[in-house]
């Protein structure tokens, strides 16, 4: 038997999470996708298997990260992503035309449920999609003559927005084929635009959540960008090491409030970059042709959008720039920090030897002394001595013997000072 991996299973089934829906024309949709800065997903889980429960549909399983479920009226798309979660609406076979105006997927929701729902609106979208194309219809649905016009994936749909929002929040397009698509595969088809416009939108949204950041940032960048270029410019100014510690601190309180900046917005950042790669590359898949006086849609998106990413991209090259500058900075400072201790502590031990010179000349006067004062006292005591046997004993010249001892006796001591001098500094 295969001894397979753990998570061999899961892996796989991976690439079948999330299946295209099948679209039927004509139908109503809309598309919501809810952020939330906590990953917990126990809210949305309990909000779905209430609504499940109230159609007598099978609810949504604990720890799944999709659920797809066809409904009496509607059909139900829920996805995790890691930021958000989405929420599609399809209302399928619906004759439009006998719906009230401004009718929309969500009618389709108990009253009140979608408020209930956790987190908050990133990304709100409206499609109207029909079998044959009809101005008037497009126009009362948008709310205005749509500016942008496109023709998708070989001329099978034609697409139509202003990409502007409605009174509710919501942005809308309105679609419609320009094949009928009666076969799974047709309807897959349709299913798989639709949802490359959605996620377009969702994730051009969530992309531009760095905008604001970098807005914020890119003032405090340049301010610190100044200070950098001070600290650079005084650097070549000061010849004192007071002054060096002093620039030092300042130029680590810089780079501190630069990589302070850096930590708060890399995340937001990086998200914007993976992000707006899957917004280009959607677009790059609807293989767009162009309608006589309007824009295309994928031109529009990224005309408006693209400024928006590059200025992110460029407040973060600016904050990582001056990371470096500043490392180099403190690189080059503390190098002169160095030299200057290296300098300071090369005099210091000059001043020590100088010292310790003077501490063994003077040493060597004490011992000396210590020679010279030892053997006074010994003499001292071999006069009592001899005065003392002079006087009891043998009569002799006490001056004579002092004077024939004394070199002896210096000359013993001086012996005994330098043997215990030399024993002492041979065992350290």
């Amino acid at each position: 038997m295969i001894n397979f991996h753990p998570q061999h299973l899961d892996l796989h089934q991976e690439i079948h999470a999330r299946p295209y829906p099948k679209i039927n024309a004509p139908c109503l949709i809309s598309h919501i996708a809810f952020f939330h800065e906590t990953k917990d997903v126990s809210e949305e889980y309990r909000c779905i298997n209430e609504l499940a429960k109230g159609n007598q549909v099978n609810g949504i399983a604990i720890g799944t990260n999709s659920y797809f479920q066809e409904f009496d009226l509607f059909n139900l798309r829920w996805e995790n992503h890691r930021e958000f979660s989405t929420i599609s609406i399809i209302r399928p076979m619906v004759e439009l035309e006998s719906l009230p105006e401004n009718s929309t997927a969500l009618d389709v929701f108990p009253e009140g449920w979608l408020e209930k729902f956790p987190g908050k609106v990133i990304s709100a979208s409206h499609l109207s999609i029909h079998r044959q194309f009809d101005q008037t219809q497009c126009e009362k649905f948008l709310g205005h003559r749509p500016t942008i016009a496109s023709q998708l994936i070989d001329k099978q749909v034609t697409i139509c927005s202003s990409l502007k929002l409605d009174k509710t929040g919501f942005t809308r397009f309105y679609m419609c084929e320009n094949d009928a698509h009666k076969t799974d595969a047709g309807r897959m088809q349709l299913g798989r635009i639709v949802l490359k416009i959605l996620e377009i939108e969702t994730y051009r949204q969530m992309a531009l959540l760095a905008l604001p950041v970098a807005k914020t940032i890119a003032p405090q960048a340049s301010k610190l960008g100044q200070q950098c270029a001070g600290i650079l410019e005084n650097m070549t100014k000061i010849n004192n090491p007071k002054d060096e510690s002093l620039l030092l601190q300042e130029l680590t309180n810089v780079a501190a409030e630069v990589e302070k900046l850096r930590a708060s917005s890399s995340y937001r950042f990086s998200a914007t970059r993976a992000y707006s790669e899957l917004v280009n590359s959607r677009i790059d898949e609807l293989d767009q042709q162009r309608v006589i006086g309007k824009d295309l849609l994928g031109d529009f998106v990224q005309r408006r959008f693209m400024p928006a990413i590059r200025t992110c991209k460029s407040v973060q090259l600016q904050l990582e720039s001056l990371s470096k500058r500043l490392t180099r900075a403190s690189d080059l400072l503390r190098t002169r920090v160095d030299q200057t201790i290296a300098e300071q502590n090369q005099k210091l031990l000059e001043s020590m030897n100088r010292r310790s010179h003077m501490q063994l000349r003077l040493q060597q006067t004490v011992e000396g002394l210590s020679v010279a004062a030892i053997s006074y006292y010994l003499i001292s005591l071999l006069k009592i001595f001899l005065h003392g046997i002079c006087e009891q004993i043998v009569h002799f010249n006490e001056t004579l013997v002092l004077t024939i001892a004394a070199p002896f006796v210096l000359l013993t001591i001086f012996i005994i000072v330098r043997n215990m001098k030399k024993h002492y500094v041979d065992s350290v």
